[in-house]
C-alpha cells in the first residue's frame, strides 16, 4: 500500500525526468527553489514581526547560512559531475 508520501515522490521523479537529463540545469533549478523558499520564509518572518532588528537577526541565523549551505552543496554536486566526465573521458582516451 502507498503513502500519499510515496505517490507525491513518484509523481515527482516523473516530473523532473526530463530535466535530469542536464544535472547542471537541475541543480541550478534546485538552488534557485531553495533560495526562493528561503527568502520567502525571511519575507513572513518580517510580516509576522513588528520590531525592526528582527529581519536583521533572522538573516543573520536563518537565511546565510541556508543561502550558503546551497551553494555549497550546488558546488560540490557540479564538482562532482565535472570529476566523473573528466574520469569518463580519460578511460576512453586510453582505451
Amino acid at each position: 500500500m502507498k503513502t500519499l508520501f510515496d505517490r507525491a515522490s513518484e509523481t515527482l521523479e516523473q516530473a523532473a525526468a526530463p530535466i535530469k537529463r542536464h544535472p547542471l540545469v537541475y541543480r541550478g533549478l534546485g538552488l534557485m527553489l531553495t533560495l526562493v523558499l528561503y527568502s520567502a520564509g525571511v519575507l513572513a518572518a518580517d510580516a509576522v514581526s513588528g520590531e525592526a532588528i528582527f529581519p536583521v537577526a533572522i538573516v543573520a541565523v536563518y537565511f546565510l547560512p541556508a543561502v550558503l549551505r546551497a551553494w555549497m552543496l550546488f558546488y560540490w554536486e557540479v564538482r562532482k559531475d565535472v570529476r566523473e566526465l573528466r574520469e569518463h573521458l580519460q578511460s576512453h582516451k586510453v582505451a
